[in-house]
């Protein structure tokens, strides 16, 4: 009598770039790191007009930024937020680019981003301008999405990473990483004085993390948003826009040379 063999459990071949994604994200999400980080340069755009009292930021402010000596931050409980804008230098601006639901999407991001920075202050959103009442001015001057997929594998690929880690020291910016870069003025709505102003870009680092081409962007939101809720919140304290920033925490410092 002939017997059938019993069939062997079903192996399947994994890649080694495929089981190198896999330690790698255990890793990183084990560390809990940033995905973005500064860039090392901003080109102003020219969405805010007038850069000539603003300075180098330090720690962890924004790349420019300038803060009103003579204005009292106390006196600003509610604020008034423009629809945010794309701004772009050119037509060989990044933005200029990008498809009508990025551009979209883009603008509803950075909406709901400042909406939360102001609320999570504590402060009141209003519709029009009065005492007390803060504009707020914003817009994106760069924004490009990443390619994920070879993201992913210039993270995880021994000899991918090598040459993306030389370009990064060079450029700044990580092969295949999205970025994003923003303008923003805190003016008196009935005066139109400026409060507070802030020129930002941030760049994605190597982290397979990122699942979806617009990730960096998202993080970088989120940095910038928590930030600004703590300016906003220290500066309701002193009364001052011009608070002395924290210093860089060792982290923030190793994270700036991450490519």
């Amino acid at each position: 009598m002939n017997t059938l063999p019993l069939p062997r459990p079903h192996r399947r071949r994994i890649s080694g770039v495929t089981v190198s994604l896999a330690m790698a994200l255990g890793a990183i999400a084990m560390t809990g790191c940033s995905t973005t980080k500064e860039a090392r340069h901003v080109t102003p755009a020219g969405f805010l007009g007038d850069y000539s009292d603003m300075r180098r930021g330090v720690g962890n402010e924004p790349y420019l930024v300038y803060g009103n000596p003579r204005a009292d931050c106390r006196l600003y409980r509610k604020a008034m937020i423009d629809p945010v804008t794309l701004w772009a230098r050119g037509d060989q601006s990044s933005l200029q680019q990008l498809e009508e639901k990025d551009r979209d999407m883009l603008r509803a991001l950075g909406a709901e981003a400042l909406r939360q920075t102001v609320t999570d202050a504590g402060m009141t959103i209003v519709d029009s301008p009065g005492p007390g009442v803060m504009r707020i001015r914003g817009a994106f001057t760069e924004a490009e999405k990443a390619n994920v997929l070879l993201e992913d594998i210039s993270a995880a690929a021994p000899y991918v990473s090598g040459a993306a880690t030389v370009y990064a020291e060079g450029k700044g910016q990580a092969l295949f990483t999205g970025d994003v870069a923003y303008e923003l003025e805190y003016l008196d709505s009935v005066t139109g004085e400026r409060l507070s102003a802030a020129v930002d870009k941030r760049v994605g680092l190597l982290d397979i993390r990122n699942l979806d081409a617009w990730d960096s962007v998202r993080a970088a939101l989120k940095v910038w948003r928590e930030r600004g809720t703590q300016r906003l919140i220290s500066c309701h304290e002193t009364g001052s826009f011009t608070t002395r920033p924290q210093e860089q925490t060792l982290d923030q410092k190793i994270e700036s040379y991450r490519p």
